[in-house]
């Protein structure tokens, strides 16, 4: 199962971190996020690759956050 974090530079508090994290885990192929706001990160283990970690990326963006990988995020890596 893949880890990710992804950087989230416009969370605005818990309300929008909950917001964002119930949106994650309806997709199928996401088993565990945790949202830190504070940080402005996004931590995500999920099932699957590339495609998969596209689909998360695409469901932050639609939340009307801005998002990208951390540095050396690799969902390929163990």
């Amino acid at each position: 199962m893949p880890d990710v974090t992804f950087v989230v530079r416009d969370l605005a508090g818990s309300e929008d971190a909950e917001k964002l994290e119930r949106a994650l885990r309806r997709l199928g192929p996401v088993n565990l996020v945790n949202v830190d706001s504070e940080k402005g990160l996004v931590a995500v283990s999920f099932e699957g690759g590339e495609a998969e970690q596209e689909r998360i990326e695409g469901a932050i963006g639609e939340a009307g956050h801005e998002v990208e990988p951390s540095p050396g995020a690799d969902p390929n890596v163990d």
